[in-house]
């Protein structure tokens, strides 16, 4: 009898427990493209392995109930911790591969190609006349990036929008053979293999002898290291990160730890590194707020 009261107690004392670590919980909504999702996931794993505290959800772009929500944007108020890339593309051994492939596309011919221009152009090359261009819809896709960079507008470009996410893209090129679009390196590029991925070919671009070799060998972690060190107006390089509410304790010191332990395996994951004073002023920041907390 004695026994049996010790083990309901036992079995009591732990469903309390658990109880009460379950209400302890704290949940952060990550609202993330899919472009980052790998990185952010297992930035999400690293974290709780000594926080177990804190859990992770996934949300979609239109969910509005959710509460403690964090947003990987491109917004100038969001707390940088990455870069990204963003690049032209076609589909190896296509018509639209070879209609480029003796071409040197500066930030102007670029322009040409995948933008509507109000000027008349009679020397127009056949790449500019026949290929169909793709791009896609999203707020953060990289077709929006790519407009903004070469200060062009969303609405200018020539061919097809994709709706949803930018992976689509490669699909819809992929049925094309006269297919073209741009997209971020971390889409382009298989994260095992390190190779461009469903037979992608890079678009060739008009950069130095060193920047057109290490384009043409198609080798992301090159790419990466290229784009870290030099900047090309061919090549749109952006700053991304986390855009939340600051008085929210349990997602600032998940932020403070990203920007202290989590950048490690950017490249990874197919994102470049932010310069270290960048970095350091971005850690500033996230204490200056908790200062001004206090």
């Amino acid at each position: 009898m004695k026994k049996t009261l010790e083990l309901i107690a036992l079995i009591l004392g732990l469903q309390i427990a658990n109880a009460a670590s379950a209400q302890n919980v704290e949940t952060i909504s990550l609202r993330v493209p899919d472009f980052a999702r790998p990185l952010v996931e297992n930035l999400a794993n690293e974290y709780r392995k000594n926080n177990s505290q804190v859990e992770f959800r996934f949300i979609s772009a239109k969910t509005q109930d959710a509460v403690n929500v964090l947003s990987l944007t491109t917004d100038e108020q969001a707390v940088n911790f990455a870069r990204y890339a963003v690049l032209p593309v076609a589909v190896k051994g296509s018509e639209a591969a070879k209609l480029t492939a003796s071409r040197r596309l500066n930030a102007k011919k670029l322009r040409s190609l995948f933008f509507v221009s109000d000027e008349e152009d009679d020397e127009q090359s056949k790449a500019e006349q026949k290929v169909h261009v793709y791009t896609g819809n999203s707020q953060l896709s990289a077709s929006r990036v790519y407009a903004s960079y070469l200060h062009e507008e969303v609405n200018d470009y020539k061919g097809k929008k994709i709706s949803g996410d930018d992976s689509y893209l490669t699909a819809a090129i992929s049925r094309d053979p006269l297919g073209i679009t741009v997209n971020y390196i971390s889409n382009i590029f298989d994260l095992e293999s390190r190779k461009p991925g469903s037979s992608l070919v890079l678009l060739p671009l008009d950069l130095d002898k060193h920047g057109r070799q290490v384009l043409d060998a198609a080798n992301l972690d090159n790419i990466i290291s290229l784009l870290e060190e030099q900047e090309y107006d061919e090549i749109p390089v952006g700053s991304i990160g986390f855009s939340y509410d600051h008085t929210d304790r349990v997602i600032n010191d998940f932020v403070s730890w990203v920007l202290t332990q989590g950048t490690t395996q950017l490249h990874r994951y197919g994102l470049l590194n932010l310069p270290q004073n960048e970095l350091i002023a971005q850690q500033q920041r996230i204490v200056n707020r908790e200062l001004a907390q206090k």
